[in-house]
């Protein structure tokens, strides 16, 4: 019985490593759960966003994830393409929140940025 045990746990840790290994849940997002996500987001972060900016918000973000996913698929291996495929894609995004965004809710939008923690540095 102590065998049984003590195999059952070896065999939970070993597919908890196993699923860790598969990537991180955005990767294998769709556009659209990738907008969605961001929508989310920004309502949290942004203090008083109308319908209207929400609605344009929302228009942007589906486009932005659209290009993201296209921007995986065609540079799938390639991280420095896809660094600076990301970077640009950023700068727009900016230039776009611009355009529907009070100058408090941008700053709001860009010191969450800001104070966000950095991923994927040097290995």
């Amino acid at each position: 019985m102590k065998k049984f045990f003590v195999i059952s746990i070896l065999f939970v840790v070993a597919m908890g490593f196993a699923k860790a290994q598969q990537g991180g849940g955005f990767q294998n997002m769709t556009a659209e759960e990738l907008a969605a996500r961001q929508d989310t987001r920004l309502a949290e972060i942004l203090t008083g966003l109308t319908a209207d900016q929400k609605a344009k918000l929302k228009v942007v973000n589906l486009e932005l994830a659209k290009e993201q996913v296209k921007l995986r698929q065609s540079n799938q291996g390639n991280m420095e393409a896809m660094r600076e495929a990301n970077q640009k894609l950023e700068a727009t995004r900016e230039t776009k929140y611009k355009e529907v965004l009070t100058a408090a809710q941008l700053k709001q939008y860009t010191d969450d940025r800001a104070n966000r923690p950095q991923r994927g540095g040097p290995r």
